[in-house]
């Protein structure tokens, strides 16, 4: 519920006019009270710390006209003065006048302090935190509260603003009845208190069972005060401010004289932004009490003294030290209780994303004063107890006692003051359960802990800070942060919190409270007792390792609401460049990467390790293809450079969490009961080097994520051991010495083990290789310094080993594999020393290279305006109906192909599947995709269900030992659908892809590679043959509907042991039966009543005193039968009886049972466990059925109007390379900007490939028009139909024809890279220089604007001596928008080279008049020839400019323009005359000065 507003609880002291009973207490008070001088003094400051602090710079001023002054003594006051001031003590409450302000200022006293000639001398604290020590018979003040000692008449009863009287004035003590009651766990003394919550809503019963003492409880704070207990309430063993305390259960004897208290009811509302119901979940907060504005005693009473836990910078400490001058403020002190700041979170000290402070570590910041908490209040954010708590502030250190800003200052843990924690306390320590919070957290420190409280997920200190703000929860009562929600919201709760950024730790109760007490009493004399159950961390999750398990809601992943990028980590090595040519600065790498990929949702692992030049374009690459949520690089002095971590920032999303891992960590000890449970969850050694990758195979070996090959491995130093069953990729990396890509592996290892989701993940064994396309890079000779190799070793090795790897794998994923290898392209000689070596290298390439520039410029997978996927190309061509589906043609379109019959082999699905008998089967294909779901995320979900990471020697496997497996859950009827419901989809989704190839069986296909898709592998296709027979066991074995709810047992067959212990139930029960029978019919006497009679009772499984025999008192029993129990009197009196022979028979039966119910609750597993061992025929059906998908789905484009399949043309060596479009349409664009159709083009560059006119066109497009003219938009739309024509799909175009681009460069746009201190020009500049330097004739150049970023003339030079380098040594085909029209005098003679302008229609641009305006239609068609003008002042119109901007800018425009045409009797000179001009005046000049005259001549020619 809402939590109601705090009023100022000392408002009335505002009141210049104060009310009749304020008043006389007030004339009572100052009858004969002293005051200084008007002149001031100095009032020391001090604290029972000995600490002091200085509020301000005005002295306080008295009213000496009006009070009398006492200089020396108090033997001048009168008996009544003595009589008020003898009523002070320790805790009263008090109000002291300030003249200044003319206002009453509370505060409580806390120690008297007396001196000679100064016996009423007190130290008060103030409620905004000051502190100071006054002799009380010289002020003017108020009593406005009793103290603890006594309930005092004399105490004035004031009045609030509200009209309501002050409570804390009655004495009482204690709470109202209506007060809030605080969840919190027991101790030993306390006694159970149920708490029920309401929420229809949720439809769950939350009512914990009594007695569980597992930390669910609530207690309300005891009424009763002691009057020696101390002010500090955080020492106050009943306070409320206790936040956390022991889990341990009362004894026996203790628990047997419990009393069942009245059931508290707390309603836990839902609500939404707007006050509705919806998702956000409000916790328990402080109720309102019945009397508005009420103040407790203990908040009144109760103040705190936080001085020796201040965060305060030297400055202040000097300060204080200094001057002991108190000053008020000059303005009224606010409640801290107000709740507008509330929600406003005071963050920690800021850290960047590589760990460093914001701030040198050497020069602190002065630190504001934060005002200290009050207890039994909701406390604003920033004045909780964390604080003030310095090792967790201004004194941070991580557990090396690394401060913050030290290069290896780890922000993951935390070195906690345990002495400065125990200060709060009156015995000088913390509860055990608080305890065990602080040692998580230590482990934990960069991550919200939901600890498990019982029922509920609790959120203390920092935690409660980020819920307060990211969830939108409110504080429950005290000076500890604190806020919650119950299990039933964990899934939404996560999402929201993963979301925003954070790292989520969920703490569990891994043991009840009766499992604590069995531990206790196993252990023997001498060991330490637990006194809390035993929690672990079950789960970190963060943006990159979220696999959506059981406890969260799918539904926001299927909604697409949430995150699923994946997690990335880098290793970069910096190579020396010393010695390299200026020239060849380009081409080298100046550093090399490792890096691995994780799919954290399909259980996917890719690796990589390439060499990068200084633009990091193939960086670039990687992260434009992965689009990852997370990215890790390595931290510390020696880890990543700052280039790279500028760049992560520059180049990612602003939603991608950029996170450092450093070269040495410590690693997150378990906190499991059992030894050999912690063995195998903790590292081998605390302090781990993520970073190394000898130390990573061993871990791997370690913990058995891959089935091993050798038994000696343990004993072996050799990593290479016992690895020949491992991955492929794997394998071949730690073979080949892949080192770099090892170490990402190894830091990648850690970070998935810290979230323990490493078994689920890496079990899989889906292991790919990467390798991002090459700017013609030349690999280096470099050591890795972290593995010794030897400097002349070069790492370019083991990059093309992943080169290799990542083509087989790619291949495989494009359907290449699924062909025979004589149907590829013809294999060309090119042995004759006539064709140059770049013609061989075309015979190797097998799709066309796509860098992160291109993928961001065409918007290929996100649009550059919002970032998302909306207005794509993807988003075009997308119209898959599974996920599978889509991630494959994602994975096309990163990929497009390159050899002619590649691409023709899968134009012939698409147009197959475009009409005739194939298409009707394909639309009928497409409802049962819709059916199939995310198979793949869903076979990694049942995968790590069913156990996975089991080692192949039979041992447990680390999922085994895993903290979820112990968790104390209460929520298992919805976790155990879940499960199942994941289950159920999954076999739903294969049995629907099994159906497929029946619908395809009486269709006549043509295309071979359909028919290997959508036939079985009996009759030569691809999706497994008896998989509908597979899937029916699992039909028939594993009924659904008893699983969701929990009554799955395994069928006969499954498990031996479960079928020998029903069998010895059925054995038992028939035992009993002749028991019985044997008795009746010959000891018992009467034997018909005996036979009548005799009754077995608690038969049930879960029974307790199973099968007691119930016999009339009258039926004569043998001496064996001894009574357990009876009941009724006399004759109808019923005994209980139990024999030697059903005790021994019970007991046998309760050995079976108990068997029984571990292979029930196993049972599960086991048919999960079943099901991944057919991996391979489920993977195989699911790429089967995602490559019928994407290719459906380009079939669906290719029936839309206006597209046509392209005809691809191959291009030997002594043809030409060329691409003709008529009436092309750019794929994304539909209408123009001003609403009308899209107006198509006509293109062609290179050789005529499909028109009747026979020769060869201009390679190279110079490209002129008014700006907003359609230039940009050509170019792209071409590179975008060059695209989708090699992915095999139709194109926007009435014709089209092209020979295969192997490499599409584009130079668009403005923008720079500020991080990385890269101007708009440089920028522009480095996407140009990559053209020109891997370029070939078979690649496709797109350039607009180049050189705007400086100097008309440098801008011209440069994109004039681009132009001749991509006409003279690149030949490409090359696209060239430019304003320069000078560049296009220089080319209009080049028989390569053809001018082309984007026509308008400029009307009334006559003449010179500047006031004339002028009207320009855009035409948006391609036509020949350059443009004459670029009408920049006709669009600034359109833009808004104001009238006179535009006159004078037309003006000077006709003016330039004059000039450079040669009038005003200007010589008009360009780049081509300039040459020529030079020639003749270096000839006259060598002359030796006898053609002076000519040279005269020339000179004023150019004037």
């Amino acid at each position: 519920m809402a939590t109601p507003k705090q009023k100022n609880l000392f408002s009335f002291f505002s009141k210049k006019t104060p009310t009749p009973a304020v008043a006389a207490a007030a004339a009572t008070s100052t009858a004969s009270a002293a005051t200084v001088s008007s002149a001031g003094k100095s009032v020391t400051s001090a604290s029972s710390s000995g600490s002091s602090t200085n509020k301000g710079d005005t002295t306080r001023s008295k009213e000496p006209t009006t009070v009398r002054t006492n200089r020396n003594n108090n033997a001048n006051c009168s008996t009544q003065q003595l009589q008020l001031l003898s009523k002070i003590t320790i805790g009263t409450k008090l109000a002291i006048y300030w003249p200044d302000d003319k206002e009453y200022y509370p505060c409580l006293v806390h120690a008297h302090r007396p001196r000679d000639g100064e016996q009423y001398r007190y130290t008060l604290h103030y409620e905004d935190g000051e502190i100071e020590t006054v002799n009380l018979a010289k002020e003017k003040f108020r009593i406005i509260g009793g103290t603890k000692r006594s309930s005092s008449s004399h105490t004035t009863t004031s009045t609030t603003a509200a009209g309501q009287k002050d409570n804390a004035a009655s004495g009482k003590g204690g709470k109202s009845k209506d007060a809030p009651k605080r969840r919190r766990i027991l101790e030993e003394s306390e006694d159970d208190e149920e708490m029920e919550f309401d929420d229809d809503e949720l439809d769950e019963d939350e009512d914990d069972d009594e007695g569980d003492d597992s930390g669910s409880e609530y207690k309300q704070r005891q009424d009763e005060e002691s009057e020696d207990e101390s002010l500090n309430a955080i020492s106050e063993k009943g306070s409320e401010d206790d936040w956390l305390e022991s889990d341990e259960e009362d004894d026996e004897e203790k628990k047997t004289s419990k009393k069942r208290k009245a059931v508290k009811k707390v309603t836990i509302t839902r609500v939404d932004k707007n006050g509705k119901d919806g998702d956000r979940f409000v916790s328990p907060t402080p109720m309102k009490s019945k009397e508005d504005g009420q103040k407790s005693k203990a908040t009144v009473a109760q103040e705190m003294d936080f001085s020796s836990f201040l965060s305060q910078s030297p400055s202040m400490n000097a300060a204080t030290s200094e001057s002991k001058t108190v000053a008020r403020p000059s303005t009224k002190i606010v409640s801290s209780n107000q709740p507008s700041n509330n929600n406003k979170v005071t963050p920690p000290p800021p850290i960047q994303s590589n760990g460093k402070s914001s701030s040198s570590s050497s020069q602190q910041q002065p630190v504001a004063f934060i005002p200290k908490p009050i207890p039994d209040v909701v406390n604003p954010a920033g004045t909780h107890i964390h604080n003030h708590l310095k090792f967790f502030t201004s004194n941070r250190k991580d557990i090396y006692g690394h401060p913050v800003g030290h290069p290896n200052y780890s922000p993951r843990t935390l070195s906690v003051d345990f002495n400065e924690l125990g200060r709060l306390e009156s015995n000088g320590k913390i509860s055990p359960a608080q305890q065990q919070w602080w040692e998580i957290k230590s482990q934990y420190a960069d991550t919200v802990l939901l600890f498990k409280v019982g029922k509920f997920y609790e959120m203390f200190h920092d935690d409660a800070d980020v819920g307060v703000k990211v969830l939108g929860f409110v504080y429950m009562k005290g000076i500890a942060a604190h806020a919650g929600f119950p299990e039933s919201a964990y899934g939404t709760m996560v999402s929201r919190l993963v979301e925003a950024g954070c790292k989520v730790a969920r703490v569990e109760q891994t043991e009840t409270p009766n499992d604590m007490q069995e531990r206790k009493k196993a252990m023997g004399k001498g060991q330490k007792k637990p006194t809390v159950v035993s929690r672990e961390v079950c789960s970190v999750v963060t943006k990159g390792t979220r696999t959506f398990c059981y406890l969260e809601d799918v539904s926001l992943l299927e909604k697409g609401e949430v995150s699923t990028g994946p997690l990335v980590v880098i290793k970069e090595i910096l190579v020396d460049s010393s010695g390299v040519e200026d020239s060849e600065v380009g081409t080298r790498a100046v550093c090399e990467y490792g890096v691995t990929v994780v799919d954290a949702m399909t259980g996917v692992v890719t690796l990589g390790q390439f060499a990068d030049d200084v633009l990091r374009s193939r960086m670039q690459t990687l992260l434009a293809s992965f689009s990852p949520s997370e990215v890790l690089y390595e931290g510390g002095g020696t880890g990543a450079s700052k280039t790279l971590i500028n760049f992560l920032k520059s180049a990612c999303s602003p939603n991608t969490v950029i996170d450092c891992i450093h070269p040495i960590e410590r690693f997150p000890k378990s906190t499991a009961v059992n030894a050999d449970v912690r063995r195998m969850l903790d590292r081998t050694n605390v302090d781990i080097k993520p970073w190394d990758a000898n130390e990573a195979v061993r871990e791997l070996h370690r913990k058995g994520y891959y089935p091993r090959s050798s038994r000696n491995v343990a004993a072996s130093s050799d990593v290479t051991e016992g690895i020949s069953r491992w991955p492929v990729i794997l394998r071949r990396c730690i073979e080949g010495g892949a080192t770099l890509a090892l170490s990402s592996f190894g830091a990648t290892l850690f970070y998935l083990q810290r979230s323990l989701v490493d078994a689920e993940i890496l079990s899989m064994g889906n292991v790919k290789a990467y390798a991002p396309p090459n700017n013609g890079i030349e690999a280096t000779n470099s050591a890795d310094s972290n593995t010794g190799e030897d400097a002349n070793e070069t790492t370019s090795k083991p990059s093309d080993h992943l080169q290799e790897m990542y083509d087989e794998e790619a291949h495989r994923i494009e359907g290449l594999d699924l062909v025979q290898q004589d149907q590829h392209a013809p294999v060309v000689n090119f042995a004759s020393s006539a064709v140059d070596d770049s013609y061989a290298q075309e015979a190797n390439i097998d799709h066309m290279a796509l860098d992160g520039t291109t993928l961001s410029n065409l918007e290929i997978l996100h649009n550059i305006a919002s970032g998302s996927c909306q207005g794509s190309l993807l988003s075009k061509i997308d119209a898959t109906e599974s996920p599978h589906g889509s991630r494959l043609l994602r994975a096309w379109l990163l990929r497009p192909l390159f050899r002619k019959v590649d691409i023709d082999r899968r134009a012939d699905v698409v147009e197959e599947l475009a009409g005739g008998s194939a298409a009707m089967a394909m639309s009928e294909a497409r409802s049962l995709l819709k059916k199939t779901g995310d198979i793949e995320r869903l076979l990694s979900r049942v995968h790590s269900m069913g156990g996975g990471g089991v080692q192949s020697n039979g041992q447990d496997g680390a999922a085994a030992h895993h903290p979820n497996e112990r968790a104390v859950l209460y929520e298992t009827e919805k976790h155990t659908k879940r499960k199942v419901g994941d289950f159920s989809k999954l076999l739903n989704g294969l049995r629907a892809a099994a159906e497929i190839p029946e619908l395809f069986e009486n269709v006549d296909i043509q295309s071979p590679l359909l028919a290997k898709i959508v036939r079985t592998t009996d009759g030569g296709g691809s999706f497994p043959a008896g998989m509908k027979e597979k899937l029916d066991w699992f039909f028939d074995n594993f009924d659904l509907n008893k699983a969701a709810k929990g009554e799955f047992e395994p069928s006969r067959g499954m498990d031996d042991e479960f079928d020998n212990a029903c069998d010895a139930i059925e054995n038992i029960k028939r035992e009993l039966e002749a028991y019985k029978e044997e008795m009746c019919s010959s000891i018992l006497q009467p034997r018909s009543a005996a036979r009548n009679s005799w009754k077995y009772i608690n038969t049930k499984e879960d029974s307790k005193d199973k099968y007691l025999i119930e016999l009339p008192v009258t039926v004569n029993v043998p001496d064996d039968f001894f009574v357990k129990a009876k009941r009724g009197k006399g004759s109808t009196q019923v005994n209980k009886y139990r024999t030697p022979v059903v005790e021994q028979l019970v007991a046998d039966l309760e050995r079976a049972i108990e068997v029984k119910n571990a292979g029930k609750a196993a049972g599960m597993r086991l048919v999960f466990a079943r099901f991944a061992s057919m991996q391979s025929v489920w993977m195989a059906a699911t790429h089967a059925s995602a490559m019928l998908d994407a290719l459906g789905s380009l079939a669906q484009i290719a029936v839309q109007p206006g597209f046509c399949r392209p005809m691809i043309v191959d291009c030997p060596p002594s043809s030409n390379p060329g691409i003709e479009i008529i009436q092309g349409r750019h794929p994304c664009v539909d209408i123009t900007h001003s609403g009308g159709d899209f107006i198509p083009n006509d293109l062609t560059l290179g050789d005529r490939l499909e028109s009747t006119e026979a020769g060869s066109e201009a390679r190279v497009l110079l490209l002129s028009g008014p700006n907003m003219g359609g230039k940009s938009t050509l170019l792209r739309q071409t590179c975008l139909i060059a695209i989708l024509a090699q992915v095999g799909s139709f194109v926007p175009a009435e014709s089209c024809a092209l020979t295969p681009v192997d490499r599409i460069f584009t130079r668009l746009g403005a923008s720079d890279r500020i991080l990385c201190g890269q101007s708009t020009f440089f920028v522009e500049l480095a996407e140009t220089a990559a053209a020109a330097r891997g370029a070939s004739r078979r690649s496709l150049v797109i350039m607009d604007e180049l050189g705007r970023g400086t100097s008309t003339f440098d801008g011209t030079a440069i994109a004039s001596a681009t132009v001749k380098h991509l006409v003279e040594r690149s030949k490409c085909l090359t696209l060239f928008a430019t304003h320069y029209h000078s560049l296009l005098e220089d080319w209009k003679n080049e028989v390569s080279v053809k001018l082309g302008h984007m026509e308008c229609i400029v009307e009334d641009d006559r003449g010179n008049d500047s006031d004339r305006k002028s009207n320009i239609t855009f035409l948006y068609t391609l036509g020949d020839g350059p443009c004459p003008k670029s009408f920049g002042v006709n669009v600034a119109r359109l833009a808004g400019l104001p009238d006179d901007v535009l006159q004078k800018a037309k003006a000077v425009s006709s003016q330039f323009e004059a000039e450079m045409n040669g009038d005003a009797g200007q010589h008009k000179i360009i780049p081509s005359t300039a040459a020529q001009l030079i020639k003749d005046i270096s000839a006259l000049i060598s002359r030796n000065g006898e053609n002076g005259e000519q040279l005269k001549q020339i000179w004023k020619s150019i004037q």
